[in-house]
């Protein structure tokens, strides 16, 4: 025991007094610390672990004790945080990692809203270049939702005229739409 020890030995201590606290602070800091790194790999966080824990000791009314018992004690105490702050940190990894598989589902998700977005575009696009009568049944019947005896009514003819004229559009678009996915595949 040190010789700075040998006073106490015996005696309780009442932590509260600043000699007390002052003595085992630099006795036990830099040992503290080198402890705490040795559990967590960090050495700044481990200085902030040792403080907290003499600052417990400090803050503690329970602890009227022996010499071996407050060493006892911050060790413990450290041993204990360094415990807590490895379990935290493992807690944060995991929702990091969540986050990032998030973000990662949610870049693939905009893709394919994207995707989509620009695929529509293209159909509305080439619906624009059909003739009128087509351009009408194609946004009557998809876009209004309308049957082809509602349309055949409105346009004043057949629905048989109308189902004809909708599948001759939508032959023309995917036939432009393949010509525009084979030019993608190229690049």
């Amino acid at each position: 025991m040190p010789r700075e020890a040998a006073g106490y030995k015996g005696r309780n201590l009442h932590i509260g007094e600043e000699k007390s606290f002052d003595y085992f602070f630099r006795q036990y800091y830099a040992a503290l610390v080198f402890f705490a790194n040795s559990i967590i790999h960090n050495h700044e966080e481990s200085k902030d672990i040792v403080q907290d824990c003499f600052i417990k000791l400090w803050d503690s009314e329970s602890i009227n004790e022996r010499f071996e018992t407050v060493k006892s004690f911050l060790y413990t105490s450290v041993r204990n945080a360094c415990i807590d702050f490895i379990r935290k940190k493992q807690v944060r990894e995991k929702a990091r990692l969540q986050l990032i598989k998030n973000n990662i589902e949610e870049d693939f998700e905009y893709f394919d809203e994207v995707a989509f977005a620009e695929m529509m575009r293209q159909v509305f696009e080439h619906i624009e270049e059909l003739p009128k009568t087509m351009q009408r049944v194609l946004r009557m019947h998809y876009l209004q939702g309308k049957k082809y005896k509602e349309i055949a009514d409105g346009l004043e003819t057949s629905p048989d005229a109308i189902r004809k004229q909708k599948e001759r559009a939508i032959k023309i678009i995917r036939q432009k739409l393949l010509l525009l996915f084979n030019i993608f595949l190229l690049f």
